[in-house]
């Protein structure tokens, strides 16, 4: 039996801000894009899903945050690599430590990393706290702002989107088109400094 547009509306309207919060948290940018999207037709409201996905986010980032403050050391001392990795960026770590606590969000591969060593290497829980409230806030705004003005770009170049789910479908085949695109460069590039 197929599911109708309808019962993903509904069923979006019910769970969706969990949803969001709990993407958020976890994962990042698919989530609050494609919820972004869902707030253009009408499924999800647009405040509550920004407060929501900046709050997801900045939960996110303070657990990593305090699991670092209490088990990074010995994370270091388990993992040689990593600790070796940890080390080499220390330097960087210590000296521009504003900048990427407040960075980290929008930089693709430091969003779990980045709090966890700002712990182990003593930076303060309040200043964090504060840095990360702001940045988590912004990449919210930004990130459904996004989703909503690819919604808006949809309808216009497609006229209104009968059924979301192939909308959906489309935008997250792009972003898997483009992870797919940003790994593979990564690994390129990878092999090429080796």
């Amino acid at each position: 039996m197929p599911i109708e547009t309808q019962d993903w509306l509904l069923f979006i309207a019910h769970y969706g801000l969990v949803l969001v919060l709990l993407g958020a948290f976890f994962e990042g940018e698919t989530i609050i894009v494609l919820a972004g999207i869902l707030c253009h037709q009408g499924a999800l409201p647009l405040e509550w899903t920004m407060f929501t996905a900046a709050s997801g986010a900045f939960i996110g980032d303070q657990t990593g945050f305090h699991l670092g403050r209490r088990y990074g050391t010995n994370m270091l001392s388990r993992f040689q690599w990593f600790a070796q990795q940890a080390n080499k960026a220390r330097p960087r770590l210590t000296s521009k430590s504003d900048w990427l606590a407040f960075g980290c969000r929008f930089i693709y591969g430091t969003r779990i990393v980045t709090p966890v060593l700002l712990a182990v290497y003593g930076y303060p829980a309040g200043r964090f706290a504060l840095i990360n409230l702001f940045s988590a806030s912004l990449w919210a705004i930004a990130g459904v702002g996004s989703g909503y003005l690819i919604g808006t770009g949809a309808e216009k170049l497609l006229g209104r989107i009968a059924h979301i789910e192939q909308l959906l479908l489309a935008v997250l085949l792009v972003m898997l088109a483009f992870w797919w695109w940003r790994h593979r460069k990564f690994q390129h590039n990878s092999v090429l400094r080796k």
